[in-house]
């Protein structure tokens, strides 16, 4: 998450009415409002804005994240497997690559191997990032429920509780899957 500080500094700017100015020049600058673009649910935009930059830096795991999920999101799912196991072959460490695999399982109705990726990125994923970890609860808790398991998806319900309580701040309604935060 190497733009994180920059996404701080223009956290003010991003919830404004106004677009977000950029250098055209700037490529960090380029990557980040690619990526508000993808957050602020506008895939398409986010896709035409980041493919661009991956051409130029074939390397840059965000932004291969960042068209991994447009592509999932536009419905685009062979091209968003594709980027999704170039995600996971290029940093398998990072979690980013699974929660996406993960969706994309559940999307083609693998609920088990959904659950497990899911598991996996939570288990990987720190307690200090209750940022991630509530909407990776929440996947946890649509895939258990789906996989009609119920007392799983009951406990994770409350440890999901549990969390939200703890940080308010992150509790919000739970997005619809395909606004989820990458990881």
């Amino acid at each position: 998450m190497r733009c994180l500080p920059l996404l701080l500094l223009l956290g003010a700017t991003l919830g404004a009415q106004e677009p977000i100015q950029f250098d055209p020049g700037d490529f960090n600058a380029r990557k980040t409002q690619a990526r508000a673009a993808l957050d602020q649910g506008q895939p398409a935009a986010a896709l035409k804005l980041a493919q661009p930059l991956a051409k130029q830096a074939p390397d840059d795991y965000e932004l291969g994240y960042t068209v991994a999920k447009a592509l999932r999101l536009l419905g685009r799912l062979p091209e968003a497997e594709t980027q999704t196991q170039w995600l996971l072959d290029l940093r398998p460490e990072l979690p980013g690559g699974r929660w996406e695999a993960a969706l994309l399982r559940e999307h083609f109705a693998d609920l088990t191997g959904a659950a497990d990726l899911l598991s996996q990125v939570y288990r990987a994923t720190p307690s200090t990032r209750p940022e991630l970890r509530i909407p990776l609860l929440q996947d946890l808790v649509r895939v258990f429920t789906k996989l009609q398991l119920p007392a799983d998806a009951a406990q994770l319900q409350q440890e999901l509780q549990k969390l939200q309580k703890a940080n308010p701040t992150h509790a919000t309604p739970p997005p619809a899957p395909a606004q989820r935060p990458h990881a």
